[in-house]
């Protein structure tokens, strides 16, 4: 497999899902800054020249999170997701997901203006967060994973989300989140994938 990738992108959270499995995989960093993502010979593999981008065999994936998916998905011991058509498995899809929608919303722009400008959140974008991570604080509370005791690539999706809520100054110490943040960070493979 060969992740398409750059640093503190989207992108992270594929490079963390590649290192929980511990799948042989290659790297190939895609400076944005000299616009080879917008190459033509990269936009063979992703049409809308962004990352993350993985070819695996003779497909090529988009978005972050399917990538996630699938991922976790090969894994031969099942470790990343629960079984198909098991509650825990509607579980983990809500939270990706959710993820995906209600907090990428959120974060994204607060996000890319620190990215490229430096810039923290403004108190009206932590307050909107805050609405939105509402939803999981009793869940976060009980239990240190989004499915209970297991790790798994909803974890991957969503704490992926809270990183960079946490670099652009949005999640704020906020309690449950930045002791699950520090749970996740703490996981050997966060911590090769977060050196670039």
């Amino acid at each position: 497999m060969k992740l398409y990738y750059a640093p503190k992108t989207s992108a992270f959270r594929c490079r963390w899902m590649l290192e929980e499995l511990g799948a042989p995989h290659e790297l190939v960093n895609v400076s944005l800054q000299r616009g080879e993502h917008k190459r033509p010979e990269y936009l063979k593999i992703h049409p809308l020249g962004s990352v993350p981008a993985l070819v695996d065999g003779d497909n090529n994936f988009i978005e972050s999170a399917a990538i996630v998916m699938h991922l976790a998905d090969k894994d031969p011991e099942q470790r990343f997701a629960p079984a198909p058509g098991s509650p825990e498995r509607g579980h983990y899809y809500q939270w990706i997901l959710f993820a995906m929608t209600n907090l990428y919303q959120v974060i994204h722009t607060p996000y890319l203006r620190y990215f490229f400008r430096n810039e923290n959140a403004s108190a009206e974008e932590r307050e909107a967060l805050a609405r939105h991570l509402a939803v999981t604080d009793a869940l976060l509370r009980d239990q240190p994973f989004l499915l209970g005791e297991r790790f798994s690539a909803a974890d991957v999706v969503f704490g992926g989300l809270l990183v960079w809520a946490e670099t652009c100054g949005q999640l704020l110490g906020r309690e449950p989140h930045t002791s699950y943040l520090a749970r996740l960070k703490a996981r050997p493979a966060f911590q090769r994938a977060e050196h670039d």
